[in-house]
């Protein structure tokens, strides 16, 4: 399967012809004319060399001058236009080596965007990942450079074999076979390579998060204060080692080979130049047509080496390209509908999960079992449970990034499996706990819920304001416009709390019937989550919002309360209704009263000692 995937460069080829479509036509018409070039000036030599050997004496060849000028003119014209195809070739290259980069960089960034969330959370995934980013930018560069190479010494290997079958056919087909062994052994230490490449996929992950525990900022206090970055820097080590070390069998092996194989087809090479060196001794050939064979040998020997190195680099990048479509041939597991229906808008019924089941992909353990719930439009509901009951799983099956295995979930009546997933998804907003921090300006961080909106919108100093970010906000060195991290110039860093309020206003700008938010104040003191959910009524006015927190000062305000518990929905009702039912919500919800309760009493025996 291997060689076969080498031998493929159709799909290679593809992807630089849509990359470059203008760029890769110039570049075969430069590789055209280089071709030719050194076979027309060989043969303007051998003109040369006959011409001097019929002349019989000086004046003779005075008068025969200006003949073997124009001849001597046309070689140095083919030596210039050979000079200026190598110079545009290199401004072709430079300039299709970006386009082409940029260009797989993008098919890979827009496959990743387009996978579903269950690929993000497997390690063969990640080793995919890993495989696809580090060859997309380069392979195909290297196939384009490889294969201008392998063209240009190929076309001109071939001329000069051509020429040389009018002297002796057996003689070009020995240096042919005895270099066949020479291209043999690259191939195999090109698969050894990959084999290689794709064993250690996982052990290079492993040494690049080490290496990044150790230098990004994410780490560094704990490194610091705790003092373990020499045990980082170790275990980096040691896994490059053990790479290093099947390396260097595998690179021992293939070049002990490479020197056998080319030294016999340089053996065969510089006899049959010694067959030449005879012929002319026997006088069977001319001294032109001598001069003519030992040049044209020279040429296609010079030619014959590259064209095979180049034969076997093209086999091992297009080897190593081939993670790439492995990568970028990864199925979707989340169809989209072959009809899609329209999201109804506004909702009139709400939302309702129907006896839905879950397990994620390659487990046997189901994270929720029968769930049964309604969300109506403009109404608040709170999801409590210990941790590991499937409330954020949950989240996930509303928001479609898994689909239930058993049971549905309907939107006014229609199963949202019907719905188009980026329509379903616009009319969703979430703020999780794991919520995104991204190294760009605040502005853009609250835009990136609505891409679409002109940066001077006021719905987004609205969306601050709400959020109780804007003051902090404006008081950023290019207020709003500031870049929020210290790793960039003139960047500013925020907190905990204050990056969970840029992340709230981030769902409040987006104009969507659903609102998801897992456990939206977890960074926030009490005050501003009291302020926070005062606000929040207003925010959710109209549409539907599913809340899930640890803290019951919280979950008492919503509408109605759902409680799981080993993934099924075990109680239902208000607060009130949920504490007469005396369960666990009411177990939950006085457990951690008593905590307060004890840590309001120890604050008022300090309160009282120092009065």
């Amino acid at each position: 399967m291997a060689f076969i995937d080498g031998l493929r460069i159709d799909r290679a080829l593809r992807l630089v012809l849509k990359a470059t479509p203008k760029w890769t036509v110039f570049t075969i018409f430069l590789l055209a004319i280089q071709s030719i070039i050194p076979l027309v000036t060989i043969y303007i030599f051998k003109l040369v060399v006959d011409r001097l050997t019929l002349v019989e004496n000086i004046a003779a060849l005075e008068k025969d001058f200006e003949g073997l000028a124009i001849l001597l003119a046309i070689a140095l014209g083919l030596a210039i236009l050979s000079n200026l195809c190598n110079a545009l070739l290199g401004y072709a290259n430079d300039i299709q080596s970006h386009l082409v980069a940029d260009y797989m960089q993008h098919l890979v960034q827009a496959k990743s965007i387009d996978m579903d969330l269950a690929y993000y959370e497997h390690p063969q995934y990640y080793d995919k990942l890993h495989r696809a980013q580090r060859e997309a930018p380069t392979r195909p560069l290297r196939i384009i450079s490889g294969l201008t190479t392998l063209a240009l010494n190929a076309l001109t290997m071939l001329g000069a074999f051509t020429l040389l079958l009018f002297f002796n056919w057996v003689l070009v087909l020995s240096v042919f076979f005895a270099s066949i062994p020479v291209l043999i052994y690259r191939i195999k230490y090109a698969e050894a390579l990959y084999q290689l490449h794709r064993e250690k996929a996982a052990s290079e992950r492993l040494s690049s998060y080490f290496n990044q525990v150790v230098t990004t900022v994410e780490n560094a206090k704990e490194v610091r204060i705790f003092g373990f970055g020499p045990l980082m820097m170790n275990r980096f080590s040691e896994i490059r080692l053990i790479i290093r070390a099947r390396l260097r069998q595998i690179s021992v092996r293939g070049y002990y080979k490479q020197f056998i194989t080319e030294s016999t087809a340089a053996l065969v090479g510089y006899g049959a130049l010694a067959f030449i060196a005879y012929s002319a001794a026997q006088k069977t050939i001319t001294l032109g047509e001598t001069v003519m064979y030992f040049g044209a040998f020279q040429v296609a020997i010079s030619s014959l080496r590259p064209t095979l190195s180049e034969l076997a680099e093209l086999y091992q990048n297009n080897l190593f390209l081939s993670t790439l479509y492995e990568f970028l041939d990864v199925p979707k597991t989340i169809p989209e509908p072959s009809n899609p229906k329209e999201i109804p808008r506004p909702y009139q019924s709400g939302l309702r999960v129907e006896n839905v089941s879950f397990r994620y992909p390659g487990t046997n353990q189901l994270i929720l079992k029968g769930v049964e719930m309604a969300i109506q439009p403009g109404e608040i509901i709170a999801l409590v449970g210990r941790n590991g009951s499937g409330k954020t799983t949950l989240t996930k099956l509303l928001c479609r990034l898994y689909d239930p295995d058993m049971g549905q979930i309907t939107i006014d009546g229609l199963d949202m499996r019907d719905f188009r997933i980026e329509d379903l998804r616009r009319e969703i907003s979430v703020v999780y706990q794991d919520f995104g921090r991204y190294h760009m300006t605040a502005r853009e961080n609250i835009l990136l819920a609505r891409p679409e909106l002109q940066p001077d919108n006021p719905a987004i100093i609205k969306a601050a304001q709400w959020a109780g970010i804007h003051d902090k906000l404006i008081e950023l060195p290019d207020g709003y416009d500031t870049v929020l991290s210290r790793t960039f110039t003139d960047g500013a860093e925020l907190s905990i709390g204050q990056w969970q309020k840029l992340a709230l206003a981030r769902a409040f700008v987006r104009d969507s019937q659903l609102i998801l938010l897992d456990e939206p104040t977890s960074a926030l003191d009490a005050a501003s989550e009291f302020e926070f959910f005062e606000k929040f009524r207003e925010m959710a006015r109209g549409r539907s919002a599913l809340i899930i927190s640890h803290r019951f000062s919280t979950v008492r305000l919503a509408d109605r309360i759902y409680v799981l518990d080993g993934g099924r929905l075990i109680e239902q009702g208000n607060h009130e209704e949920l504490i007469a039912l005396d369960g666990l919500y009411a177990h939950l919800f006085h457990q951690q009263s008593s905590y307060y309760q004890e840590e309001s009493s120890v604050t008022g025996d300090i309160k009282e000692f120092y009065s």
